[in-house]
């Protein structure tokens, strides 16, 4: 008869006890979110709606500027009913958060040693501070061990790593090579099996070398976990080809972490992390946009009474999912479609974003053989320029064919220049984008600054 591994004996019958007499009762708080996920959509909103009141109650009595806000607007905390009621909240930025900080937007009845400082990387110049409640971080560890199972891995968190047996490797995406990979892999592979956390650029360039290569990686890791930036098709395919394994995409942001990770059962959707995050979708008058509809993602974390953020606007663009046939009553993303303020805007008015942009070049022009990586600048209203890092099996035919069906697709008036570089700069956050203007001055900080380890 095998042995049973210690971790899996002594967390439950040491650690968690423990953790539970310190006040951080992840353990348990892990199998709670697990039992939690299969309620009915009913009971999901329910409790969502008893923490958002409790959450309401507070800011408006603790918080001036939630006070200012709702007061200024005639609303009372009480006449928030239901999760649809949030509609009539105003919906906060980061520039009238960040005017405020941090009298008016830190809690008055809550210690100092509750607040957690942080601040946004500010990968378009504007960096953002604020505070996380130190209360939930027992909620951010047992969301992590739930995800990590969602994505069939074997691993726990770096926290952990002492007693759960991990291994860490941080390393630079844009700086590694194939060989550097597969050394790595070498030795790592020893331990165990791995996985990869990274921004699905930096892996999805790491895949194109290794393909280029053409030998197979020896050891193939568990799953790759994408965050940070927009998963585009092209790299999802790239990254799931070369890697063959399970690609997850992991929404966070630097203000309200750990808000939804795709299913593991519906690859197709993300479930939200409701019971610490309310995700809304919402159209250009504030309204709810239906499943199937894009908006902007507006969020109400339920885990931070010391800065609360209350029908906050992350800066993102996403679409409303349905209900997913896992049978989780969580609700859903259908897909994830980048920020809002990294889009080609055109002549005509249409707006074409990185997900509509990498399925046009993927599935429509056919990029992938030809083009490891590319961004599209829009250097003015009428001028576009697409830069592309080249394969070996770039033509001057087919840098004519893709010039003239993306000037077909951005339409009547907008000019496209193909640049063929060695390399597409990173961000000073680390990021990659996939679209960028100088056409426009970006007016808020990045809502997509991953985090590894925040959740």
């Amino acid at each position: 008869m095998s042995r049973e591994p210690l971790h899996s004996w002594f967390v439950p019958r040491v650690v968690a006890p423990l953790g539970e007499r310190l006040g951080r009762p992840l353990w348990t708080t892990t199998r709670r979110l697990a039992e939690l996920q299969w309620s009915t959509p009913q009971e999901v909103e329910a409790r969502t709606l008893v923490k958002l009141r409790a959450l309401l109650a507070h800011a408006t009595q603790r918080v001036p500027y939630y006070g200012q806000q709702f007061s200024r607007a005639g609303i009372d905390w009480r006449d928030i009913k239901s999760l649809a009621d949030l509609a009539r909240l105003p919906i906060v930025t980061k520039q009238t958060l960040r005017a405020g900080f941090p009298s008016l937007t830190t809690a008055d009845n809550i210690p100092a040693s509750r607040r957690q400082s942080m601040m946004t990387s500010g990968s378009t110049g504007m960096p953002f501070e604020f505070y996380w409640d130190r209360r939930a971080s027992a909620a951010l560890g047992a969301t992590s061990f739930l995800w990590l199972g969602w994505a069939r891995s074997r691993f726990r968190r770096f926290t952990a790593r002492a007693v759960l047996g991990e291994h860490s490797v941080s390393l630079s995406s844009d700086r590694l090579s194939a060989a550097d990979f597969r050394a790595l892999v070498a030795e790592e592979a020893r331990r165990g099996p791995y996985f990869i956390r990274a921004y699905p650029s930096g892996v999805a360039r790491l895949a194109s070398a290794l393909a280029l290569e053409g030998v197979p990686v020896a050891e193939k890791p568990a799953v790759v976990v994408t965050f940070g930036e927009t998963l585009t098709p092209g790299n999802a395919e790239t990254i799931g080809k070369v890697f063959q394994c399970r690609v997850v995409n992991w929404y966070s942001s630097w203000e309200v972490p750990q808000i939804a990770h795709t299913c593991p059962d519906t690859a197709n959707l993300l479930h939200v992390n409701s019971e610490r995050v309310i995700v809304r979708i919402v159209r250009p008058d504030g309204t709810d946009a239906a499943p199937g509809e894009a908006g902007r993602v507006v969020v109400t974390d339920l885990d931070n009474f010391v800065m609360p953020f209350i029908n906050y606007s992350v800066g993102d663009l996403a679409v409303a999912g349905p209900r997913c046939p896992c049978g989780r009553g969580l609700p859903t993303l259908a897909r994830l479609e980048g920020r809002d303020n990294e889009v080609i805007r055109t002549v005509q008015g249409r707006e074409v974003n990185g997900v509509i942009l990498g399925q046009f070049l993927a599935f429509v022009v056919g990029i992938i053989p030809y083009v490891w990586e590319y961004q599209a600048v829009q250097i003015a209203p009428d001028a576009v320029t697409l830069r592309i890092v080249p394969t070996a099996e770039l033509t001057a035919e087919f840098s004519r064919k893709l010039r003239r069906d993306l000037e077909d697709f951005l339409g009547p008036g907008v000019g496209v220049n193909i640049e063929v570089v060695d390399s597409i700069p990173l961000e000073p956050s680390g990021k990659r984008l996939i679209i960028k203007s100088a056409a426009r001055r970006t007016a808020e900080p990045s809502a997509h600054d991953g985090r590894p380890s925040q959740g």
